[in-house]
């Protein structure tokens, strides 16, 4: 009997193993612009616990002092085959101020709004005659608004960038289609999620090099829950790796300051 027990407590941790996230951070989009009409575009890859993602950002500096950025993300978890997945794409777009304090260095702050839809679909874990087997558990869909605030301070050079952001987010859920069955605790989970605003806070540090028209870039973040008690839907950590292109009229110039 107590073999048989801790069999059943093994499988079941097995099984919560494989949670289903409802907030991935997406990558910070880092501009550090230093004059007007500059652009950037970028494609990354990132991981976290249980997800993988794909993302697309683009920037411009509209003057000396306003820039503009936008960001695209599809992500996914889990496993298809085991019928314990999920999947959704996010969607933003900011404005802000932006700053050089001296030759390399960059400050910016921006803030801006975005969207996310997403699907998941979950397993029952069932245990008969000294059995355990899977079954259907049910879907569920979901959307939100994020809002957020994004400073940065950066240090840029033709062949090398870092810098270091802090993102303040705010979550609302506002759809939640709960199809969730055999499962009453992960039921109440998902309808929880729409009782309330969820803070985040999220330090990052992004390093890029290169060249000085197309870099490497990769990113580290975190993503802290601020709301008491703390609730555990969304991923705490985030790594990303991509290309990241940048366009300037001052890279033209054989001026050494203008570079």
């Amino acid at each position: 009997m107590k073999n048989l027990t801790i069999t059943t407590l093994f499988f079941s941790v097995m099984l919560s193993s494989c949670s289903h996230y409802y907030y991935v951070p997406n990558v910070q989009n880092v501009p550090l612009f230093r004059e007007k009409n500059e652009y950037r575009i970028s494609g990354s890859y990132g991981f976290g616990d249980e997800s993988s993602c794909a993302e697309v950002q683009a920037a411009y500096s509209i003057s000396d002092k306003i820039g503009i950025m936008t960001d695209f993300m599809s992500a996914r978890g889990g496993t298809v085959s085991d019928n314990n997945w999920g999947s959704g794409y996010y969607f933003d777009g900011a404005i802000g101020y932006y700053k050089p304090l001296a030759r390399s260095v960059v400050f910016e702050i921006y803030g801006g709004a975005g969207g996310s839809n997403q699907h998941h679909q979950y397993v029952n874990l069932n245990y008969n005659n000294g059995t355990f087997s899977n079954s259907f558990g049910g879907t569920s869909d979901l959307s939100f608004m994020k809002i957020f605030v994004q400073p940065s301070l950066g240090l840029t050079y033709k062949a090398f960038d870092i810098a270091v952001s802090t993102r303040i987010c705010r979550l609302s859920f506002i759809n939640i289609d709960n199809s969730i069955s055999g499962n009453t605790d992960i039921y109440n989970e998902v309808n929880n999620l729409s009782d309330k605003s969820h803070l985040f806070f999220e330090p990052c540090i992004t390093v890029r090099g290169g060249w000085k028209y197309v870099k490497v870039q990769i990113q580290a973040a975190y993503s802290g829950y601020l709301n008491k008690p703390r609730l555990y839907f969304g991923e705490e950590s985030h790594l990303s790796v991509g290309l990241y292109v940048a366009i300037s009229g001052r890279y033209k110039k054989d001026n050494p300051k203008n570079q």
